[in-house]
């Protein structure tokens, strides 16, 4: 009778209208440098106080699941990720661009998307109380142990060199120290900066790193420029049954990294897209393909980044804990609808909850449709020529920093960003390892004052609670393998 009442509820007309246009929305707002998915969650709240409570919900998880998705595609075609998550896909996303093989990089991420989000909404249905369970014995010494574990994945993304992959990642940890003291809240390396006091936002610094120094690169070398896709013929042909076969593995371990990643609050996309795609470089038998325009890059960094959005919701309808920004501002849109999460929405709202896990996998199945049939369109962006397409990049990056905080200051941090980038590419050091660095910098940094101040500063009873302990040994495990990879790739090229 209950499974009744929710396929009713969702199967209204308006349900799937509002569904609808919040997917619509989450791919225009992922696709645009510097609009990100939790402004835009922040955004539509007041447009769902007309709604009902399913409506409103499904609306706005609609607009965050495409969101996260379509942060990939401008990653792939022009190398400026939308979204942090994106930045993995570019990794290999825009080498196969450049190859002339945009559409087929975009029908491996929509693919790999789909059964990334299926797999963490089965687990999310399955297994909910049982990763909840885990998830909330996680402590600031976990939290500082996985940080460090994410940090384990820099030697993947090296290239040619471990040591410019280091250094960048420390200069992206460096940066990250820029702002307040997380715990005697003294400023520092702020130089008496207002704007600085909260530190260096990730998204300004993002799109600078990868958005404009592409720009800088493309202006310098104008010549190359127009030759960039000289494959543009084969932009057409779609992927094929065996590649995507030649994925599945690939796929599916990325899903498993996305669910395990999202359920654990406060990780997030980032980190499981990277340790997915450092994992696919770790298991191949060719690693030095990678960073070349490698599809099983794209499928691994999507299926890791898409597979932490339903496994995010585990702690928050179990405990009432959010896994992400993005659930955070959605739980406050269900304490705003009357949806009281935790133990007692199973037992009390036992019909919104199903119908909630019906809707997530319609949304996950129309993101699908709209960015595998949509694909043809998109890739076409790369026929533009250059000049036009990044002038019209060039409005939209500065329009998006500036409606971060609503100020100059963040425009001028992603020029600086993107000079740096510039500088870094042209002898040859690594991007990612310091997008990494600036991610999980604070994430290393306040959880470990937060572990040494709560154990009196004894590192051994840190180190030997049983979690932390079996994330540090996996962290150490995963640098050697990394480390071996990289070598191995070293000799290659």
């Amino acid at each position: 009778m209950q499974f009744i009442e929710s396929l009713q509820m969702l199967l209204d007309i308006k349900v799937i209208i509002f569904i609808l246009i919040g997917i619509l929305l989450g791919f225009v707002i992922g696709a645009l440098p510097g609009l990100t998915d939790p402004m835009a969650l922040g955004l539509a709240i007041p447009f769902t106080f007309g709604m009902e409570p399913l409506q409103a919900i499904l609306f706005l998880l609609g607009i965050h699941f495409a969101a996260v998705y379509s942060g990939s595609m401008t990653a792939i075609l022009i190398n400026t990720p939308g979204t942090p998550a994106g930045a993995a896909a570019a990794l290999d996303g825009y080498p196969l661009t450049q190859k002339g093989q945009s559409k087929k990089a975009l029908q491996m991420a929509a693919i790999s998307a789909l059964c990334g989000g299926t797999i963490s909404i089965i687990s999310l249905i399955v297994f909910a109380p049982i990763i909840a369970n885990v998830a909330i014995k996680f402590g600031p010494s976990e939290y500082f142990a996985l940080g460090i574990f994410g940090m384990s994945v820099i030697a993947g993304v090296a290239g040619k060199s471990l040591s410019k992959a280091l250094f960048t990642a420390s200069l992206g940890v460096f940066f990250s120290f820029i702002g307040t003291d997380p715990m005697m809240g003294v400023r520092r390396f702020t130089f008496d900066s207002y704007y600085l006091s909260d530190g260096i936002d990730l998204i300004a610094a993002l799109i600078g790193l990868f958005a404009i120094s592409e720009i800088i690169n493309q202006f310098y070398n104008s010549a190359q420029a127009e030759k960039t896709f000289t494959n543009s013929k084969l932009a057409v042909i779609g992927l094929k049954w065996k590649e995507i076969k030649q994925s599945i593995k690939t796929i599916f371990k990325g899903g498993i990294i996305g669910t395990v990643v999202g359920a654990l609050p406060g990780s997030g996309a980032v980190i499981s897209s990277f340790l997915s795609y450092n994992e696919a470089v770790r298991s191949s038998k060719k690693p030095e393909k990678y960073g070349k325009g490698e599809l099983d890059g794209v499928a691994a960094s999507e299926s890791g980044a898409v597979g932490t959005e339903a496994s995010a919701f585990i702690p928050l309808l179990t405990l009432g804990i959010p896994g992400d920004v993005g659930s955070a501002i959605i739980l406050s849109a269900m304490i705003l609808h009357g949806i009281e999460v935790g133990p007692q929405l199973f037992s009390g709202s036992g019909e919104i909850v199903k119908a909630l896990f019906g809707g997530m996998i319609i949304i996950e199945i129309g993101v699908f449709l709209a960015a595998w049939f949509g694909s043809t369109l998109v890739s076409k962006i790369v026929k533009i020529p250059s000049h036009y397409l990044f002038s019209v990049v060039s409005v939209l990056i500065v329009a998006g920093a500036f409606a971060l905080e609503n100020n100059m200051f963040n425009v001028w941090v992603t020029f600086a960003f993107g000079l740096l980038g510039y500088i870094l590419l042209k002898f040859n050091y690594p991007l990612p390892p310091l997008l990494l660095g600036l991610i999980l910098g604070p994430i290393i940094e306040k959880n470990f004052l937060l572990a040494t101040s709560s154990s009196g500063g004894d590192w051994f009873a840190i180190i030997t609670r049983p979690i932390t302990a079996f994330i540090l040994i996996l962290a150490m495990i995963s640098m050697f393998l990394s480390i071996r990879i990289q070598q191995r790739v070293s000799k290659r090229l």
